[in-house]
């Protein structure tokens, strides 16, 4: 489920082509997003949740990307599944938030997506 999601993206954002990483990145020469996943529930239709951390340096950049992400991961409740890779998944958006990381001096935008799915057999 994992890499059909990241794949999912990439393929609806060519400008986030080969910038997703999983857990950390040390690549920030281009806005990079960091990618998580938390399992919630199992059972037929599983529960993950998707944590997604856009960073850059440019705020108004990461807001973009922000908007262009939930155009295609924020779905509708009335919205059907979408079968890619071999996940049949919707998802909504559940929280974030946006912070400057002192360290890095960057800005680091939260996305937290829950995600429905199981696996196409």
């Amino acid at each position: 489920m994992e890499i059909d999601i990241k794949n999912y993206i990439e393929l609806n954002i060519p400008e986030l082509k080969d910038r997703l990483f999983p857990v950390f990145t040390t690549n920030i020469s281009k806005p990079s997003i960091v990618y998580s996943t938390t399992p919630i529930s199992g059972g037929h239709v599983k529960q993950t949740q998707l944590e997604l951390k856009i960073i850059w340096s440019d705020y108004d950049k990461t807001k973009e990307i922000e908007t262009t992400i939930n155009k295609i991961i924020d779905m509708e409740e009335d919205k059907s599944f979408i079968a890619y890779g071999s996940t049949y998944f919707k998802s909504s958006l559940s929280g974030g938030g946006i912070l400057y990381r002192d360290d890095l001096q960057m800005f680091e935008n939260t996305l937290i997506f829950i995600i429905f799915w199981r696996g196409i057999k």
